[in-house]
């Protein structure tokens, strides 16, 4: 008896327990709603944003919110049953943060809120002309216009810290008719507000930054006007850490190897009545003297060619050295075999650096080719900048020391790596690190990327290319669009890529002679993608 007494209680105790776990499972627990989708894409094409998602099954309403920080701070809440919205009356030339909840009956079910993405605001229409790195001295600002509409009539400088007003000048008929001013009484290194005034109608206005104030030795060869070689004359006999100043518009020729053994910015000399850069002109190329170390080598606001595409360089190292920065900024280079070309030999380099540049015209080493097992450059930086017309972009395929990472970030690349030469053939590659050992990624962000480089237009070349071989790097792709006229080959894809709905053609003004200006309103990358230089 006792025995089954106990198997009796056992027996209730399972069954309770069975009864519970049943009305558990008629209980399900709250859960909240999806989060909602994005519907197409954001779009600005004033001081508007248009934003649209998917409806949610069992939603009520939906809570959109717009922000600058990142949500740090909430610039405007919404709460609506509707899924679009358009926010108004925004700032000019922002970018703004979106995100949206989906509300149910009971807010305990609400869902998370979902990130939308960011978009920038356009510039306000202005005929006034951006700044560039020729109109900015440390105290000075050469201030341009388009003539449209009425005429100009001042020009106010605000401190952009605070909008403190720094000066307002008005404008003499002379000015009118120049389309341009030079305004003075600045501080190096600040940040302004130009506003360009019809009247009392604003034209138009934009940030500046002046320059820095030069400092340690200065070598001055802007008077010295009548001699092309002055600047290869000069350079053995100054100080490490010089700065040389060249003269505006005028052709300075590189007839022979200079080996570089000491540190030196080379740069285009203060004047704003001159808008066009100093040429360097290569019938030779920079290289490094035996065994040299050396902090850094930089090229700023100059124009770069030479007189054979397919055998010159700006740099061709065929000797060990150490240097610790390979800069050009705010340049324009092109008719190369490459830029630099780092042969077999001990060579390190500690940064590569390409920023503002506009570049064209490179044979098969590119902006930078790496071609020797014991070369190795640590960290490599294109920004900002323009490539067109490039066997290749750049070539690291045979190092075996172990490099950081690379950054490509805000750049254009039209015709930036040869096409294959028969259709439906793989072409050049943009980046090309094979078997190179990283420490870091490969950032590749806000880029346009279009058809390979035919160069003989008439033939029927392929315009598919390589993206990225990423070696054991891994690939870090954001907000990077690809023209309806070009293709990358799968062997060597750039992740994330968006497959934009037109060609290059309808994309930009006028590509095959290198205005880039994005002229399609309704490409979503308009604000945010491709050298700055050329969007609206």
């Amino acid at each position: 008896m006792p025995g089954k007494i106990i198997k009796s209680i056992c027996a209730v105790v399972l069954l309770a327990g069975f009864v519970a776990a049943c009305k558990k499972e008629a209980l399900p627990p709250q859960e909240r709603l999806f989060r909602p989708v994005i519907k197409g894409s954001l779009t600005s094409e004033g001081n508007y944003i248009n934003v649209a998602w998917e409806r949610m099954q069992g939603a009520v309403s939906y809570t959109l919110e717009l922000s600058r920080d990142t949500f740090k701070t909430i610039d405007a809440s919404i709460t609506m049953d509707s899924s679009h919205y358009t926010f108004t009356n925004l700032y000019w030339n922002k970018p703004y943060q979106l995100q949206v909840r989906s509300n149910a009956p009971d807010s305990i079910k609400n869902s998370h809120f979902a990130y939308l993405g960011e978009i920038k605001t356009p510039k306000f229409p202005t005929i006034l002309a951006t700044p560039g790195i020729n109109d900015i001295l440390p105290t000075k600002v050469r201030v341009s216009w388009k003539t449209e509409g009425a005429p100009v009539t001042s020009i106010k400088i605000l401190k952009w810290a605070d909008s403190s007003v720094v000066s307002q000048t008005p404008l003499l008929p002379a000015d009118v008719s120049a389309n341009f001013k030079i305004i003075g009484g600045l501080q190096p290194a600040t940040k302004y507000i130009i506003y360009l005034y019809s009247g009392t109608s604003v034209r138009g206005w934009d940030d500046f930054t002046t320059s820095a104030q030069l400092t340690g030795t200065i070598i001055d060869l802007t008077d010295i006007t009548d001699r092309p070689k002055v600047l290869l004359d000069t350079l053995p006999f100054i100080d490490n850490g010089s700065i040389v100043l060249l003269k505006k518009g005028m052709v300075y020729t590189m007839n022979t190897t200079y080996n570089i053994n000491k540190s030196v910015t080379i740069t285009s000399g203060p004047d704003l009545l001159i808008t066009e850069p100093a040429t360097l002109y290569f019938t030779s190329n920079f290289a490094f003297a035996a065994a040299a170390t050396v902090d850094y080598v930089r090229f700023e606001n100059l124009k770069m060619r030479s007189d054979n595409y397919g055998s010159r360089y700006v740099f061709n190292v065929t000797g060990a050295v150490n240097c610790g920065e390979i800069s050009f900024k705010g340049c324009e280079m092109g008719a190369f075999r490459g830029i630099s070309r780092m042969q077999d030999q001990t060579i390190v380099i500690g940064k590569y650096v390409v920023d503002n540049c506009k570049v064209d015209s490179l044979g098969g080493y590119g902006v930078l080719s790496v071609d020797g097992a014991k070369a190795l450059v640590q960290n490599m930086s294109l920004t900002n900048s323009t490539f067109s017309k490039c066997e290749k972009v750049i070539a690291c395929a045979k190092p075996t020391s172990t490099m950081n990472g690379v950054v490509v970030e805000n750049c254009t690349f039209m015709e930036a790596a040869l096409g294959g030469a028969a259709v439906g053939a793989t072409g050049g590659t943009l980046f090309d690190f094979q078997t190179q050992k990283f420490t870091g990624n490969i950032s590749f962000k806000n880029n346009i990327i279009g058809p390979g480089w035919r160069r003989d237009p008439v033939a029927l070349l392929s315009v598919t290319i390589r993206g990225i071989r990423p070696g054991t790097g891994s690939i870090d792709a954001v907000n990077n669009y690809l023209t309806a006229d070009a293709s990358i080959a799968t062997d060597s894809p750039i992740p994330n890529v968006v497959l934009y709905t037109k060609p290059t053609t309808d994309m930009f003004v006028d590509y095959l002679n290198g205005n880039f200006k994005i002229k399609d309103a309704s490409f979503p990358g308009k604000a945010n993608a491709g050298d700055p230089r050329w969007r609206p």
